[in-house]
């Protein structure tokens, strides 16, 4: 299989966004910490923590670094295939684990790195069989706010059934809401990039701009509600392993992207599926993955 200039370039701005992302959460997490307003220091209630934090130099470069991932995440989208690009972004987890052991000192168990090695086999293994024809977008306005539709419908229903329930339950419907939003936001921030194309005026006059910013703000606020509503995991791998499910198959709808669908191709594309599944499974057990993911009570 030959593999074009562009998509090599997609798959090393993949990564960088992915490792940036991950070093982002964890420098935002330390500052969080250090801002705990139950520090025999630092009682001075909640609030006072929060404006602490958002004023730490920590964490505003743990944001600054929040916002370079993206440009990378959305060069790469740019350039690659929505289903992969959203597969290998799913290695900011793998990219945690040393992070978190290099800022804060956190423990990692050889357990954890067992499920490193998971998910990192199962991404390389969907990335060389899956082998995605690139398609043309469709810029239909009746498809797209179809879809932009269904989708956030989807996340009202699991995050109003969410609050049915308590603990676990409810932690994991609303990552499901969490996953799904961040599985639309790829597309969308691909279909921007498209539209971008005809000028700003363009850009600007249309309705993908604001609605991609609208869904990446929820997406950044579904994940954090469902961290907060109950134990990590259990909301943990609905988020991540949702949201590339999510845009593999929009891919494939409003791109036109198509997979390899030889018998031996599919196979070993679901047992990489089912083993990055089994992988982020088996780090929403992570001390390390909780401290950089897990919403914090400061």
């Amino acid at each position: 299989m030959r593999v074009s200039t562009t998509a090599i370039l997609a798959i090393v701005l993949v990564l960088l966004a992915a490792a940036t992302e991950a070093l982002s959460n964890v420098l935002q997490h330390k500052a969080t910490n250090q801002a705990d307003p139950t520090r025999p220091d630092q009682r001075a209630g909640e609030l006072a923590a929060l404006l602490r934090t958002l004023r730490m130099p920590l964490f505003l470069l743990g944001f600054l670094l929040m916002i370079v991932g993206y440009a990378f995440h959305v060069a790469s989208l740019g350039m690659g295939n929505l289903a992969i690009i959203q597969v290998i972004f799913v290695s900011q987890l793998v990219f945690v684990l040393p992070l978190s052991r290099l800022v804060s000192r956190t423990r990692i168990s050889p357990r954890d790195w067992l499920g490193a090695v998971m998910v990192t086999v199962g991404i390389g293994a969907f990335v060389v069989f899956a082998q995605p024809t690139e398609g043309e977008m469709n810029l239909s306005n009746g498809l797209w706010l179809g879809v932009v539709g269904l989708v956030g419908l989807a996340c009202l229903v699991f995050i109003l059934l969410g609050y049915r329930f308590r603990g676990g339950t409810r932690a994991a419907l609303i990552g499901c809401s969490g996953g799904l939003i961040n599985g639309l936001v790829a597309p969308l921030t691909k279909g921007t990039i498209a539209v971008a194309g005809a000028g700003t005026g363009a850009l600007f006059g249309s309705w993908f701009l604001y609605v991609t910013v609208l869904a990446a703000l929820l997406g950044v606020a579904f994940p954090l509600m469902a961290y907060r509503s109950g134990p990590i995991t259990a909301s943990f791998p609905a988020v991540m392993s949702l949201n590339p499910i999510t845009a593999t198959f929009l891919g494939v709808w409003l791109f036109h992207e198509h997979l390899n669908g030889s018998l031996l191709n599919v196979v070993v594309m679901i047992a990489s599926a089912v083993l990055i599944f089994v992988g982020i499974i088996w780090l929403s057990r992570s001390k390390a993955i909780a401290a950089a993911f897990e919403e914090s009570t400061a």
